[in-house]
This record gives C-alpha cells, sequence and structure tokens, in this order.
C-alpha cells in the first residue's frame, strides 16, 4: 500500500493545484448500477477519488462522474474490450471475487473504464457486459471521452498503459476498492483467475462496516 499512498499524494496535489476541478494529469509516466447524490466536495478528503470531475460514460448512455458514486463501497478497475490476454482474466476475477463474499458480495458495486476511448463506445460495452453475463444492477462499464481524461483516471488508480503499434494497450492491472469516501481501502495487483483472499477479506470487512 506503500505505492498506493504516494499515488494519492500526488493525485491531491494536483487536485489542490487546480483548485479541484478536476484538471487533467497529463501523460508523463433493464436495471442500473445504483448512483447517488454525489457528496459535499468538502466533506471528502483530498485524496478521495470521488474528488475526480472526469465525466464518464456508461453502457447505458448515461453520463455521470465518480462523485455520484459517493456513499457506496465501490470495486474498479480498468480494462479495454479489445483485450484478449489479461482483461478477461481481471473480469472472471471480479466474479469470483464478489462469489466468494456470499451474500454481502451482492451489495458491492463494481466500476470497470475503458482505456481505449477511441474504439470503445457504450453500445460496444453493452455487448460485452452481455457476452461477459454480467450484471448491470452490479456491474457498470463505462468509458471517458477521450484519452487525456482517461489518463487522469488512470493516474488517480495508479495504472499505468501504453498503446501498441498492433492495436492492443500494454497495461497493469489493479482492482482498488474505494469506500463510502472515495478512499483507497484496499487493492490488489494479482493477475489470476481465483481472488486474492487478502483483498477478499479486506472487502468482506469494508462491507461490515
Amino acid at each position: 500500500m506503500k505505492r498506493t499512498a504516494i499515488a494519492l499524494a500526488m493525485f491531491s496535489a494536483v487536485l489542490l493545484a487546480s483548485g479541484r476541478t478536476g484538471a487533467q494529469v497529463h501523460d508523463h509516466a433493464p436495471h442500473a448500477l445504483a448512483v447517488h447524490a454525489a457528496a459535499p466536495t468538502a466533506a471528502l478528503p483530498a485524496t478521495s477519488l470521488y474528488q475526480l470531475a472526469t465525466p464518464l460514460t456508461d453502457a447505458a448512455g448515461r453520463r455521470f462522474t465518480l462523485g455520484e458514486l459517493a456513499g457506496q463501497p465501490l470495486l474498479v478497475t480498468m480494462f479495454y474490450g479489445d483485450c484478449h490476454s489479461a482483461c478477461p482474466v481481471v473480469i472472471e476475477t471480479l466474479k469470483r471475487t464478489i462469489g466468494a463474499l456470499g451474500p454481502d458480495g451482492q451489495r458491492l458495486h463494481v466500476l470497470l473504464v475503458s482505456l481505449d476511448p477511441k474504439r470503445d463506445t457504450p453500445g460496444s460495452l453493452a455487448m460485452m457486459a452481455r457476452m461477459q453475463q454480467l450484471d448491470p444492477a452490479q456491474y457498470r462499464l463505462a468509458v471517458a471521452g477521450n484519452d487525456s481524461d482517461t489518463r487522469t483516471l488512470a493516474a488517480a488508480l495508479n495504472i499505468r498503459y501504453r498503446p501498441l503499434d498492433n492495436g492492443e494497450i500494454s497495461h497493469t492491472t489493479r482492482l482498488a476498492l474505494l469506500n463510502t469516501d472515495g478512499s483507497v481501502q484496499a487493492d490488489s495487483t494479482r493477475l489470476a483467475v481465483d481472488p486474492d483472499p487478502d483483498f477478499v477479506r479486506q472487502i468482506a470487512r469494508s462491507l461490515k462496516r
């Protein structure tokens, strides 16, 4: 979690320097998931990802920001639709992680944000959700409007990525658990189909609070 703390400190500095207006971080290195009213900015810690004003569009075509999800635990990661290696593993891991939580797992909302705003669209994300049998009441797939906004979110989540000449995207994998105020409670960078036991325990504790 030391690397996470450093990343969040850098993210906080960007927010403070920009007057907390969601300044962009440039690249130097039939049911819907519930949307809650955004918590007042002053009530959120400086490192809260819910401070980000980056606009997203989900698979149903609805526009929203992370701040509108404040007030609920959230599991968030990034992926892209044409990925045939790491991303399918990440999605299966998410399913199994929620399954390992038992009945409490149904209370956990999951957000997957695309790394490829040039090719992933609300329509293609909706098709992917159906193919992966992701319940829209629990899983929300979304995409930012451009690469700059995508990089802003990726930097905040400490996810690195780089488009390759063959059209694929090289990227790190990270699942982050946000608490009700948007602070990172736990994370996992393990790339395996079976869920990370420590991560599952941390999520379970968070859901019982």
